[in-house]
């Protein structure tokens, strides 16, 4: 990293503000101060220069906006990287490909201070260290001011003021459970009753109020809490209070010799209380314990055993909808329901090798959803646990395979458990550890083979299941299943689960065209279902309208999801020499749709050997598809980000002058643009065929 980046500081986490080592910057106006800090945010990740237009000034968008984004982008870099007095510094703020990119230290901004401290507390608790997670969390929340991105306006950073409020209430309520747990449950309960009142569908705080009244006392006041929370998650989503709500209060009615109303995951450092007065469900007042030090103490202690059962799989999707061959296929592999002896009887599980289940897809096929779909659906089979790991950083780098087994490790032996040194002396413990249990292990973004082998159970009766873009032909002993788009009537059944079937019946026309422009990708209907829920008064033939135009990729997002960001993060993550052969490979289609090797080496001027190696490697990256041998083709979506690419492609490049590949069909149409009748090329007559 460069000596300038790091002594650039950034600060989002209140009003927008820089500095250059000592030196305050000037950040120009409101709308510069939005790029700068929309930027900040993708955290060096590239942002589009459309999806930049539409979240500084949304529908309102001047007829010169592109142009007036230039300008702040060149005024920025003046003032953030050319040092005092002198030449140009250090190229911070990048273009790419159409879309902007602003290079710094995750240290070098608020947020990344604040993240960084967050994930260390994680760690700490995880570790039994109650007292240091608790003085990091102190650290990271003293960063923010009273609000963030204060001062700045637009679509895109109210979507962002939202998402980081969200993390800073999270942090809080983290930060308030370790308030409870380390015995100052009196002294947070005015706090908590503040942010219960801000926030009064939040039930986590609702708990944690609770717990500190009991903990206090104050029976007649938890159980206060718990019916004002019921009554309201009633009103407006018709739902109860989770476990944790309804065990306290049962443990507060229910008087002596009843259930613990804490549980017993406190410290039992809390003092003794006498009793509290309560109303009994006969309406006649009666007195019941108080949970002090006694009540806390019933409760069973904590115990390794809780940490020998892992279960660290997301949350499911509640609208995960399709896929059911895929399913049933993962499911019966990680299973070994579809394992037999050679008498036909199912192989039990102590007769098979661990399986290893690979899932892989083009960005946005929802190879992660249906693996932890998968992996929900299954739990019943691995008694012992499930452990999960994505692979993959935020800023896209590999995870190294001996971080994931020091916390694989710690979740199976419990935080105090020594973990080894070395990489190998970890997976030789690890391997043990599985050897007689039943655990499914679900590894995410997986990149290559070489980074899961160490992670891969060797125990007979456990499984992995791994998700990829890639398809890991090299991973020996793989099962297989690549997920493609979803097919039209697949599409139309996820949006009826997620926008409603009513509103679909409304309208069937719209609906079948949306689910063909957004080309069967669930992460691209993801994207629109969401805007139509957030938006019930709209029509949904409005939306088809917007995904009609020259910027669908554009329209293709919402908060933190973005089709062409998705495709901009893997597409960085190739090889540059796949880089540019697929964008211009991506272009090319022939009369039935598809092509061939020897229309990638026209185009490209290989030989044809190496176009089909080339071909074949960018399928087994899941950017080209193919059915049978020798031809290919590109998802639509795909194509337009190729397109893209090639039109605003910003630097230089070497073959510039080089005339552009273009494939002729009879008639002399240019297939690759859809463009009109040019003179055909010499040497063609019914097209190129493979």
């Amino acid at each position: 990293m460069t000596t300038e980046a790091i002594t650039l500081r950034f600060a989002l986490l209140g009003h927008l503000r820089a500095w250059r080592g000592p030196r305050e910057l000037e950040l120009g106006s409101r709308q510069q101060r939005t790029l700068l800090a929309l930027l900040l945010l993708r955290e060096g990740r590239p942002v589009p220069v459309d999806a930049l237009v539409a979240d500084i000034w949304g529908d309102r968008a001047p007829a010169r906006a592109v142009g007036s984004l230039r300008t702040y982008v060149s005024r920025l870099r003046k003032e953030i990287e050319a040092p005092d007095g002198e030449g140009d510094g250090t190229r911070v703020l990048v273009s790419e490909h159409g879309a902007y990119a602003l290079r710094v230290p995750a240290e070098a901004v608020d947020f990344g201070l604040f993240r960084r401290d967050v994930a260390a507390a994680d760690l700490a608790r995880a570790a039994r260290r109650p007292e240091e997670a608790r003085a990091l969390l102190r650290t990271a929340l003293a960063l923010w001011g009273d609000e963030p991105l204060a001062g700045l306006g637009g679509p895109g950073v109210e979507a962002e003021r939202n998402r980081l409020a969200g993390q800073r209430l999270a942090a809080l309520e983290t930060r308030l459970s370790l308030d409870v747990e380390l015995g100052e449950h009196v002294s947070v309960v005015p706090e908590l009753r503040e942010l219960t009142e801000r926030h009064p569908l939040r039930e986590r705080l609702g708990a944690l109020l609770m717990r500190a009244y009991v903990l206090s006392g104050q029976g007649a006041e938890a159980l206060a809490v718990h019916e004002r929370t019921r009554r309201l998650l009633a009103a407006e989503f018709g739902i109860d209070p989770g476990r944790e709500m309804a065990t306290m209060a049962e443990g507060i009615t229910s008087g002596p010799g009843g259930a613990d109303p804490v549980g017993g995951g406190a410290t039992g450092r809390h003092p003794a209380a006498g009793t509290a007065g309560v109303t009994a469900a006969d309406g006649a007042p009666r007195e019941v314990p108080a949970a002090g030090a006694a009540a806390v103490r019933s409760g069973p202690e904590p115990g390794a055993d809780a940490f020998r059962r892992p279960a660290q799989v997301p949350r499911d999707l509640a609208d995960f909808t399709g896929r059911e061959e895929a399913l049933a296929q993962v499911a019966a592999e990680l299973t070994g329901s579809g394992a037999r002896t050679p008498d036909g009887l199912r192989s039990p599980a102590a007769a098979r090798p661990a399986p290893v289940v690979v899932v892989s897809g083009s960005t946005g096929t929802g190879k992660s959803a249906l693996a932890v779909h998968a992996a929900h659906r299954v739990r019943a089979e691995f008694p012992d646990g499930q452990l999960y790991a994505d692979l993959r950083a935020a800023d896209g780098t590999p995870i190294d395979p001996a971080v994931v087994l020091e916390s694989f490790l710690r979740a199976l032996g419990g935080p105090g458990a020594p973990v080894p040194e070395q990489q190998a002396d970890r997976a030789a413990l690890y391997r043990s550890e599985l050897a007689e249990r039943r655990v499914l292990v679900v590894l995410d973004n997986v990149a290559e083979p070489a980074s899961v082998g160490a992670l891969l159970p060797g125990g007979p009766g456990c499984a992995a299941l791994i998700t990829t873009t890639a398809r890991l032909s090299g991973l020996a002993g793989a099962h297989h299943t690549h997920l493609g788009v979803l097919s039209r009537a697949e599409a139309l059944t996820w949006l009826e689960t997620a926008i409603g079937a009513q509103r679909v019946a409304a309208e069937p026309q719209a609906c079948a065209e949306l689910a063909d422009l957004c080309g069967g990708l669930p992460l691209a209907l993801r994207i629109v279902a969401m805007r139509l829920a957030t938006r019930p008064a709209w029509a949904i033939a409005s939306v088809v309208g917007a995904l009609r135009g020259r910027h669908r990729l554009a329209a293709l997002g919402i908060a933190d999801l973005s089709v062409r960001e998705a495709f901009q993060r893997e597409y960085g993550y190739l090889p540059a020499s796949l880089r540019a052969a697929f964008a211009r490979v991506a272009l090319l289609r022939e009369p039935d749709g598809r092509f061939g090797p020897t229309a990638v080496a026209l185009a490209l001027g290989l030989p044809s050997g190496e176009a089909r190696a080339l071909c074949e490697e960018l399928v087994d990256r899941s950017w080209l598809e193919s059915e049978r041998p020798d031809r290919y083709h590109v998802h639509g979506l795909l194509r337009e980000f190729a397109v893209s690419v090639q039109q605003d492609e910003l630097a230089p490049r070497a073959d510039r002058d080089r005339p552009a590949p273009v494939l002729f069909a009879p008639g002399g149409t240019d297939l690759r643009l859809g463009g009109g009748p040019l003179r055909p090329a010499r040497g063609a007559r019914e097209g190129l065929a493979s």
